[in-house]
């Protein structure tokens, strides 16, 4: 099941019970950001939303409590495979760069960072 599948003012209710949940219980997840996040994944779960919704709601309500801190942050949703869009809460500015380009500025440029590719 997608995201698709739900109308937008379930996935808001959602992703805004999700938020409330990061906010309540992120003092106990002191530096594990993962534990917290998989935390709040459970917990919609618990609420019938399905693994993969639940995720995703779960990254946007995440980005969402980074930005009401006023940090700055990689927009994971609106970011492909080939852009990133990073965003600057205190401007409100989004960045969107493409992923080649910071190959070509940081990578590809100093040859004491380059890996054989895994295969």
């Amino acid at each position: 099941m997608t995201t698709t599948n739900h109308p937008a003012d379930y996935l808001d209710t959602m992703q805004a019970a999700a938020l409330a949940y990061l906010r309540k219980h992120e003092s106990q997840h002191l530096g594990r950001s993962q534990a917290l996040q998989d935390a709040a994944i459970e917990h919609l779960q618990l609420m019938g939303v399905p693994s993969h919704t639940a995720e995703r709601l779960v990254v946007r309500a995440t980005d969402h409590l980074e930005a009401l801190k006023g940090h700055r942050f990689l927009d994971v949703d609106a970011s492909t495979g080939d852009v990133v869009v990073l965003v600057n809460p205190a401007t409100g500015l989004r960045y969107r760069i493409p992923v080649q380009e910071i190959f070509d500025a940081l990578i590809d440029e100093d040859p004491g960072t380059r890996q054989p590719a895994a295969r």
